[in-house]
C-alpha cells in the first residue's frame, strides 16, 4: 500500500464450511470502519471470488483472490458506497 507508513487493515471473518461438492459458501464479517458485512465465497478455477454487502446495501464490493503458484496469490478488489468507489486495491501476497 502506498503511503508514508504501512497501513493496517483487518477483518474478522466467520466462514460457513463448504458443503460436500459445493462451489460456494457464505461468510460474515465485522469491519471496524464499515460495520457488519455479509458475503459469499465462490470457487472459480484457480481463484476465489468474494461478493459482499452491508445489511442496508450502503456498502458493497467484490474481491478476486487468484492463485499464481504454491507461494503467490494476486488480489484485486473494490469497495463501493452506494455508487461511489471508495477504494480499490491490487495486492501480491507471497508466503514467507
Amino acid at each position: 500500500m502506498r503511503g508514508e507508513r504501512p497501513a493496517l487493515h483487518h477483518n474478522r471473518y466467520d466462514i460457513a464450511p463448504f458443503s460436500p461438492g459445493a462451489r460456494s459458501t457464505h461468510w460474515n464479517s465485522e469491519n471496524p470502519a464499515l460495520g457488519p458485512l455479509r458475503g459469499r465465497f465462490v470457487l472459480a478455477g484457480d481463484a476465489i471470488l468474494s461478493f459482499y454487502a452491508s445489511p442496508t446495501g450502503r456498502y458493497r464490493g467484490f474481491e478476486c483472490i487468484q492463485r499464481r503458484d504454491d507461494a503467490r496469490y494476486s488480489v484485486r478488489g473494490t469497495l463501493l458506497e452506494e455508487d461511489k468507489v471508495l477504494s480499490s486495491w491490487a495486492l501480491e501476497l507471497t508466503r514467507a
